[in-house]
């Protein structure tokens, strides 16, 4: 009997490691963890085995967590505020911050004050109220920074990173001991986006999957001599912690935040079309978040980490809508508002904004028949009504696209241009072209609401196809119900590679199939199908196990592809899936041929960015990318797909001309 109780615990530590294992390869820190009741993607019938779970919506009026703070009920802790970042901690005389902080237990609410909340350890200023994101810390090139940092704590040692000059290359810390005082000076350093943040306990290292307390964090801002350009700056925390329940079961509560609160009670950036908006994004927890801009191109200027910052020179910098946000990096981004109307920035990993992530009873106090499908990293951007960039030229062109029910393959839905049950995955490939309008009345045959967004497109916000929120020139994106349809107008402002999908319970919507890859056409350019080519990456379920679980093209078999020597082909990446990241090689005879840069997100990179690489970046949730090929010899050559743990190998029989 031991023997097998010893063998089940050590069968269980091995998958314990090979998850761990598995998930670090494929998906730096926690980018594949989808939410705090999910474990290394394994379906949910066989987690229940292994890793008890208990959901939130299981646990309805039997709420049983330590941390768990009902709405309403008082709870003799002192509130913890959201830290909109505008005004910086400590007092500041002739170039010296004095900065007196204090980590204390607290109320914290990301919602609104009346609703659930969690209990949990926050920084403050002393003599104030505690918050989340912790105090700013914000000063000039050359000051000095004198803090101290009382640990109110009875039961925990505090460690305190990042308050030390930077940049620098051995990290530093401050330990703390229950109830005591420490104190540190340094000098600021050189300018950039940076980070501090508090370790509770000894400073180890948390599981892969364990609990997370990254609301201890804050920004640490050094600006130049001479000062730094008006700006904003967001702060992405994160909060989770599990409590065995009766039935052994765990039961996570968690808190996804920007400035310290959740969608949809993020604060609304109401800019004026002409303005030019620069945001500081700091990422101080340890998942990865790929932030996505609708409607606009942004520039990233600075990319950076606890340590250092890069400030990239002028020719580098690249024009993206989704900007991947490692764990612990910061960034800082500058964009044109160029046309009226309500818009989102969010992190578009779906289970980082779904509303599943709520806590218990939170719906209960949205008003009566509100759907809220979104919840945590989002914020709402309303631009005022002015003028609008786009333009067309020429007659527009009409076309139907139907979300329709599938008998074939393995997803539930679809988007094809028929009314058919025999619908592909992903969706038709829509082929626009530059400047050209183009009408496509969406209609739902489906047996639930849907939506479209058309991602990465700089169209009019009324178009952009989130539910309810999309709104310009008096009409407003809506769910389209079943039997019923809808119109959006799509701008083509520019050529690339474009991607549309479902904006409406992202989770189920994506993995049942609707979604589809979009290309738009130069406005001197002809399109060659025979040349272009497109690989997008998607889910077949919401709990990918096993590499059969993954998609690429809807394809059962992987095609061979015909080319010839010197003649380019288009190759186009595409990653729609919930979670997860990718990559691509090409090979010949086992040794690399590397492919050129071409774009990224459907904006074309200026020459001294189109460089050769032997394998691609990752291409995380919402990105787009495009690589070109020129065969220069006969045979044959293996394209390489690596998403997740799934690999696709293409032939690429390549003759003379």
């Amino acid at each position: 009997m031991s023997y097998i109780k010893n063998s089940v615990k050590l069968l269980l530590l091995l998958l314990m490691i090979s998850c761990q294992e598995e998930n670090r390869q494929q998906a730096y820190n926690l980018d594949f963890i989808r939410s705090r009741n999910v474990n290394c993607g394994t379906p949910k019938a066989s987690l229940a085995s292994i890793f008890p779970f208990t959901s939130f919506k299981d646990t309805l009026n039997t709420i049983d967590h330590p941390r768990y703070l009902e709405a309403g009920k008082p709870t003799g802790l002192d509130r913890i505020l959201p830290n909109d970042n505008r005004v910086p901690a400590g007092e500041l005389s002739n170039n010296n911050l004095q900065l007196d902080l204090e980590v204390k237990w607290g109320d914290f609410r990301m919602e609104t004050p009346d609703r659930p909340g969690v209990k949990l350890v926050a920084i403050g200023e002393v003599g104030k109220p505690a918050t989340i994101p912790s105090p700013l810390v914000r000063i000039k090139k050359g000051s000095i920074i004198n803090a101290t940092i009382h640990n109110t704590l009875k039961d925990s040692t505090i460690t305190l990173y990042g308050f030390q000059k930077r940049p620098y290359t051995v990290k530093d810390s401050l330990f703390i001991l229950p109830g005591e005082t420490g104190k540190v000076s340094f000098e600021a350093g050189e300018p950039g986006t940076y980070m501090y943040w508090i370790q509770l306990g000894k400073g180890n290292k948390k599981e892969f999957f364990g609990e997370e307390s990254e609301q201890l964090a804050g920004a640490f801002v050094v600006d130049p001599e001479e000062g730094s350009p008006s700006d904003r700056i967001f702060v992405i925390n994160a909060f989770s912690n599990k409590h065995k329940q009766k039935d052994g079961k765990d039961l996570w509560v968690e808190s996804l935040t920007i400035n310290g609160l959740s969608w949809p009670f993020t604060e609304r950036i109401e800019p004026e079309v002409g303005d030019i908006l620069q945001w500081k994004v700091i990422n101080a927890s340890n998942r990865n978040h790929p932030m996505h801009l609708h409607g606009f191109y942004f520039d990233v200027l600075e990319r950076g980490n606890v340590q250092s910052t890069s400030i990239l020179d002028k020719e580098q910098i690249p024009k993206v809508v989704t900007e991947t946000m490692r764990g612990k990096t910061t960034m800082q981004m500058r964009w044109e508002v160029m046309r009226p109307g309500n818009w989102l920035f969010h992190c578009h990993l779906s289970f980082h904004v779904s509303s599943d992530i709520r806590l218990p009873d939170a719906e209960k106090l949205d008003p009566e028949g509100t759907h809220q499908h979104m919840a945590g990293l989002v914020i709402g951007i309303k631009v005022k009504d002015g003028a609008s960039d786009l333009f067309s030229k020429g007659a527009p062109k009409n076309l139907n696209l139907y979300a329709t029910k599938s008998t074939d393959q393995f997803s539930t839905y679809k988007f094809s241009d028929q009314n058919t049950d025999k619908a592909f995955t992903p969706g038709d490939l829509l082929v626009l072209n530059q400047y050209q309008t183009t009408n496509i009345t969406v209609k739902n045959t489906t047996d639930e609401p849907t939506s479209v967004h058309w991602h990465g497109l700089e169209i009019d916000s009324w178009s952009d196809g989130v539910p309810n929120w999309s709104s310009s020139d008096g009409r407003t994106s809506p769910e389209i119900e079943p039997g019923d349809s809808f119109s959006y107008k799509l701008s083509a402002m520019r050529p690339g590679t474009f991607v549309y999908h479902s904006h409406l319970d992202d989770i189920k919507q994506l993995t049942k199939g609707l979604y589809g890859p979009m290309i738009v056409i130069g406005e001197n350019e002809v399109y060659h199908p025979e040349l272009d080519h497109f690989y997008m990456m998607g889910w077949k379920t919401s709990f990918p196990g096993k590499p059969e679980d993954l998609d690429l093209n809807g394809w059962e078999e992987v095609p061979d592809q015909l080319a010839k020597i010197g003649e380019t082909h288009r190759l186009r990446l595409i990653n729609i899936a919930p979670a997860g990241n990718g990559w691509v090689r090409m090979t010949k005879d086992d040794e690399i041929v590397p492919i050129k840069a071409m774009a990224k997100d459907g904006a074309e990179f200026p020459l001294p960015q189109q460089i050769e690489l032997d394998v691609s970046p990752r291409l995380f949730v919402g990105e787009t990318a495009d690589y070109s090929f020129t065969p220069t010899e006969p045979g044959v050559y293996t394209f390489k797909v690596n998403y997740m743990m799934a690999r696709w190998e293409q032939t690429w029989i390549v003759t003379e001309q």
